[in-house]
């Protein structure tokens, strides 16, 4: 049975081709895909007999509909049905979903209560629990990025203060920098790099970060006692000795319950594919 698996995150799309296993991956701009998805797909090419579409979005769905509100590229929304169904039967699924879907099911943890988190863009999480995955009323479970931190704070992108990705995320990790020392980054990478270098309100900046993701990670493993958490996404696998290093300590002095195994994940930027694979796999 062939399958198109399609992993739309908030910068870039991972399209998956295979038969059981994967022949052949490709990355673009997810903007560029949402504007061209027919002849991006017979890019691949791969002479593969498609049966299922599984794919994963970063941000809002209805599902009902197979409408996704694609946050911060521009598309107020887009019908992923409509184009996708020639190819074959559509699934949909939150990204952070499927990627503790994939962890799950091929990342080698051996444990029945996983949760995935994402940090990039934005943050998000997924959740495994007694060995059966969560996805809530209408498949929008694990917005975890809009969990009140702080009462006060940075204006997240929903248009609420204080959530966390509202200071850890990509996007807002240099305005978090800006508000907190007045130094100016252009980007979180020039935040890491500074730290790396010793400049001290990089330093200032990442202690912050490390407090704030610590009470995240803290509120996640009291609301739902797991075995381990994953974290993925491409601020943390960028820098995992500094996102991740550390982290379960920190946690361990903000939680009820003791703090599981906090690792990087092990299926890497293609946890999310992954996932889409065991759907069209029927291992869900």
């Amino acid at each position: 049975m062939g399958f198109l698996c399609i992993d739309i995150g908030g910068t870039n799309t991972l399209l998956g081709l295979g038969n059981g296993e994967f022949k052949v991956v490709r990355k673009v701009s997810s903007k560029k895909f949402l504007e061209s998805i027919d002849s991006i797909i017979e890019e691949l090419n791969q002479d593969v007999e498609i049966e299922k579409v599984a794919v994963a979005v970063a941000g809002p769905i209805d599902r009902e509909k197979g409408v996704f509100y694609p946050p911060n590229i521009g598309i107020e929304k887009i019908n992923l049905i409509e184009p996708l169904e020639q190819y074959g039967e559509v699934s949909i699924i939150n990204d952070c979903t499927s990627a503790v879907l994939g962890e799950y099911c091929y990342g080698d943890h051996n444990c029945e209560n996983l949760i995935y988190v994402t940090i990039s863009s934005g943050i998000g999480a997924g959740v495994v629990l007694d060995g059966r995955l969560v996805e809530g009323a209408d498949g929008n479970f694990g917005e975890v990025g809009h969990m009140k931190i702080k009462e006060k704070g940075l204006r997240c992108g929903c248009g609420a203060e204080g959530h966390w990705e509202s200071f850890c995320s990509g996007n807002n990790l240099p305005e978090m920098a800006e508000q907190l020392t007045g130094s100016s980054f252009s980007d979180a990478r020039a935040v890491f790099d500074k730290y790396r270098e010793g400049e001290p309100d990089a330093e200032k900046t990442i202690r912050e970060m490390k407090q704030i993701n610590a009470q995240g990670f803290a509120n996640l493993v009291n609301l739902y006692n797991p075995d381990k958490i994953v974290v993925g996404g491409a601020v943390a696998l960028n820098h995992p000795d500094i996102v991740v290093g550390g982290l379960e300590e920190e946690v361990d002095v903000k939680t009820v319950n003791s703090s599981p195994e906090i690792e990087v994940c092990g299926l890497g930027d293609r946890s999310v594919l992954h996932g889409l694979r065991a759907i069209c796999n029927d291992e869900v």
